[in-house]
């Protein structure tokens, strides 16, 4: 149940083809008109004018306006049911201009281009981005061009009966002569025609002085491009430019009617310290507890659906905040707060926090603020006034790198006990790896100063989790060399197996038994070499870092994130690790050793079910209960589009695997509980069976024989006897044990106590003790 009343404040301006009411800005990467190519990879476009139809899209990459249009927003297709490609602008926007993809500012003298195949960020003594600051419905930015600070406002004006695009600029002091790159004048596009008469104009208006710039400032035309020269600066200076469109015919007389009717450009820093709120109105809704008899149940926070704004409710990553409520972040670009959460839930109150970011799919709290992991960067949210709301969007770190391939998602945020940030990004589809980051896992510095790919090799990374003491893991799912959905341990510079996102210089195994050693993330590396990224035919790395366990597909289709339970008042699994698959909406928990230098797990799943795909997860503080969210828009049996749930013990006996180790004669399987001798000991309580995968650049595997590796079939094991502890709580299971990607282990027992226990097991062996 949801409620809330009818907004009482000023409604936010971001259109909404597809439905949602956003707040005045909107990121994600823009195509350029006709689709073919990003015009931004890190498109930040923002909502202009009286009658908010006009909007300006950046590239934060290269800090340039990259185009400027009016009439309809964006097109969406259908990404509010499933994820697709990048949305670009609706093809019957009129579009005043656009830019070339490349540096918005000078850098000693030069506009040319300095990064590798265009991807990325500008250097930081070039130009950075800082972020925006929000107030009402107008955006302003934050960025850095070499040593001085600019602030930017972008709009609209009317004047001598049209409407013009404006940019209000404040930089400081400067220690070269620079040039800013100002707009070209729309090319058409095959098939299209523009006016006969279609032209395209550029002035400014300076600020009075002291504050305007020096006389020798002013816009220059050179051929379809437009530019502002600026002296060196030994003071700020603000001013504004003037871009439209219009008739060559009588192009002049709006010129000057237009230059002398403007009024002189604002002051952007009067609009730092936040404005209105524009999401004031909460939203209730009514929780539900779970209901049974077992020592685990799932509790649901109902989400905000319906809400004033139509916002989807997709979620991506949550924390919880010192006061005890949770922030938690939408794949559509939302991050809200909830408050309420205690043992009745009947009282529940969601306020739209921040709204604009581009996919986010991560969230952390780091000394109470709000960190949230988008696919262009990780953004600090900052309340400057206070108000529930998010004034000061801070760009933490946006190092890595962007591409238009849709697959390439940033997923999930952890924190290690130094205060270092880590992510996981995914691999393109289809595997044509493109960019240095697509595939790794990505560590960020306490400062957000600096990014490294800490490792790489990964496909669907959809989850990662951060132990007690730093242990690192992260997911994966079947599909081109990933054989099947896994779990790895993860090393510095480890290596996990999606060849094409190596990033790193490997060597490859052809089938004619011939070497080639390369790093297959480079394209001309690939292309030079004849390497397939994927399929049958590709080459295969001589080795890789192997998943501490395998899940094969019925258990796990696609996988989600890791959490560790940190606290006794979660029942006996204290300092365990747990697992979500993302694609079955289940839980799972996770045994993992050590032998001889190896890490290997088995995992025993929860009897409990969850309302959407499960892929993070977090232990609250405050009641020490694990709580789970994720969504639903790729490949899953969840059936809400999202879901905030709480996996609550009741205090209730639990009977479940504790613990699971390799034996030299077999493997031993501890229990929770004492348990009934007589079906521990049968040998018919048991089953075993063995398989191995095939890895390849193929798409996953049929399970292979380890007796017999041509035939695609699983090898049933012969149980030599079950021998139980004098406490009755660990059983080992006497077998010839050998290194198996995969093994089940089904058992059909009772507890001391008489409880029924039928369920499974399922592990990685990759080393036996010798003792």
């Amino acid at each position: 149940m949801a409620s809330a009343a009818a907004p009482a404040t000023a409604q936010p301006s971001g259109n909404s083809a597809d439905g949602i009411l956003r707040g005045p800005f909107f990121s994600g990467t823009i195509m350029q008109r006709g689709g073919k190519a990003a015009a931004a990879n890190k498109g930040l476009v923002i909502t202009v004018g009286t009658n908010r139809s006009a909007y300006v899209c950046y590239d934060l990459d290269t800090l340039r306006v990259a185009l400027a249009w009016s009439g309809d927003f964006l097109e969406f297709g259908k990404t509010q049911e499933r994820i697709e490609w990048p949305p670009p602008p609706v093809a019957k926007g009129q579009f005043a201009f656009d830019t070339k993809v490349g540096p918005g500012w000078s850098h000693r003298g030069s506009l040319a281009d300095p990064r590798p195949r265009q991807q990325g960020p500008l250097p930081k003594d070039w130009a950075h981005y800082s972020g925006l600051h929000v107030h009402g419905d107008r955006v302003v930015l934050s960025y850095t061009v070499g040593e001085a600070r600019v602030l930017e406002m972008p709009g609209t004006e009317t004047r001598a009966g049209f409407t013009y695009f404006t940019r209000t600029i404040v930089i400081g002091p400067t220690k070269e002569p620079l040039r800013m790159l100002l707009a070209e004048h729309p090319r058409a596009l095959p098939g299209e025609k523009l006016p006969p008469n279609d032209s395209f104009y550029v002035a400014f208006v300076n600020a009075p002085a002291p504050n305007g710039l020096p006389a020798a400032a002013a816009p220059r035309n050179e051929g379809t491009a437009y530019f502002m020269d600026l002296p060196k600066l030994a003071k700020p200076a603000r001013f504004k430019i003037l871009l439209w469109r219009a008739d060559a015919t009588d192009a002049q007389r709006k010129i000057a009617d237009a230059v002398k009717g403007t009024p002189p450009p604002e002051d952007p820093s009067a609009l730092l310290k936040g404005g209105k709120p524009m999401f004031a109105d909460s939203v209730t809704t009514q929780g539900t507890l779970g209901s049974g008899d077992g020592p685990y149940v799932v509790d649901t926070i109902t989400e905000p659906v319906p809400n004033p704004w139509n916002a989807k409710t997709y979620f991506g990553g949550f924390d919880f905040l010192p006061d005890g409520r949770a922030a938690i972040c939408t794949f559509h670009g939302d991050v809200w707060t909830v408050s309420g959460i205690d043992d009745k839930l009947d009282k529940l109150s969601w306020r739209r926090f921040a709204t604009g970011l581009f996919q986010p799919l991560g969230l952390k709290v780091v000394d109470g603020k709000i960190y949230v992991l988008g696919r262009d960067q990780i953004t600090r949210l900052h309340d400057v006034n206070n108000d529930g709301e998010a004034d000061f969007y801070e760009n933490f770190n946006n190092d890595s790198i962007v591409t238009p391939n849709y697959h390439e998602f940033s997923m999930d945020l952890h924190t290690d006990s130094k205060g270092n940030f880590y992510y996981a990004k995914g691999a393109p589809w289809t595997p044509d790896v493109q960019s240095p980051h697509q595939g790794t896992i990505i560590k960020v510095t306490k400062d957000g100063s600096r990014m490294e790919v800490f490792a790489s090799g990964l496909r669907a990374p959809n989850g990662m989790g951060m132990g007690p003491k730093d242990e690192i893991t992260v997911s994966d799912n079947q599909g081109h060399w990933m054989p099947a959905s896994k779990v790895n341990w993860v090393t510095r510079g480890g290596f996990y197996g999606m060849m094409p996102a190596a990033q790193r210089e490997i060597t490859l195994r052809r089938a004619d038994g011939t070497g080639v050693k390369i790093n297959p993330s480079d394209p001309d590396a690939r292309k030079t070499n004849n390497v397939a990224p994927f399929d049958k035919a590709a080459p295969i790395p001589a080795s890789y870092d192997q998943p501490m366990l395998w899940l094969p597909m019925n258990m796990d289709n696609s996988s989600g994130g890791q959490a560790w339970a940190t606290t006794d008042k979660w029942g006996p699994f204290k300092n365990h690790l747990l697992f979500m698959s993302y694609g079955k909406g289940t839980l799972f928990h996770v045994m993992h050793e050590t032998v001889e230098g190896a890490v290997q797990a088995a995992a025993w799943q929860f009897p409990l079910k969850f309302n959407s795909g499960t892929m993070r997860a977090r232990v609250n503080p405050r009641d020490g209960q694990l709580y789970t969210c994720g969504l639903r828009g790729w490949q899953t049996s969840g059936v809400r589009d999202g879901a905030f749930q709480r996996v609550r013990f009741t205090g209730k006996p639990v009977n479940a695997p504790l613990d699971f180790r390799v034996r030299p004669n077999g493997v031993a399987v501890t229990f929770t509980c004492a348990l009934d001798e007589s079906l521990a000991t049968d040998t018919a309580s048991w089953s075993l069976e063995r398989w191995n995968y095939s890895y390849s650049g193929a798409y996953g595997s049929a399970d292979h024989s380890i007796e017999d590796p041509a035939q695609k079939k699983r090898d049933r094991v012969e149980i030599k006897a079950a021998k139980l502890s004098p406490d009755k709580r660990t059983v080992t299971l006497e077998f010839k044990p050998c290194a198996a990607d995969q093994m089940r282990i089904r058992y059909n027992l009772k507890s001391a106590g008489g409880a029924t226990m039928a369920s499974e097991i399922y592990n990685t062996i990759h080393k036996v003790p010798a003792r």
